[in-house]
């Protein structure tokens, strides 16, 4: 089972996406907000993420990688919640 720091992870993954789509600029502060989370909290995921290629951490955007993985995430969600519906 995934640790709640992984699943924290992932949730900043699609967080960044949606932001994205949403046209909002990302910061450490914007980021926080939207996860509920202490600002140094993302900074860190951030600088986690950015380790693993998957975010550009000083820029608080997703890599072309990262991009991939949020979207996977983002359509298996509205798959889930659709399933849920149905």
């Amino acid at each position: 089972m995934e640790n709640n720091e992984e699943k924290l992870g992932w949730r900043l993954l699609e967080t960044l996406y949606e932001v994205g789509r949403a046209d909002i600029q990302a910061t450490p502060q914007v980021l926080a907000t939207w996860l509920d989370v202490p600002a140094t909290r993302v900074q860190e995921l951030l600088a986690g993420l950015d380790a693993q290629g998957l975010v550009d951490g000083a820029r608080c955007r997703l890599s072309m990688q990262g991009l991939v993985l949020a979207v996977s995430l983002h359509g298996a969600q509205k798959l889930s919640s659709q399933s849920v519906a149905a």
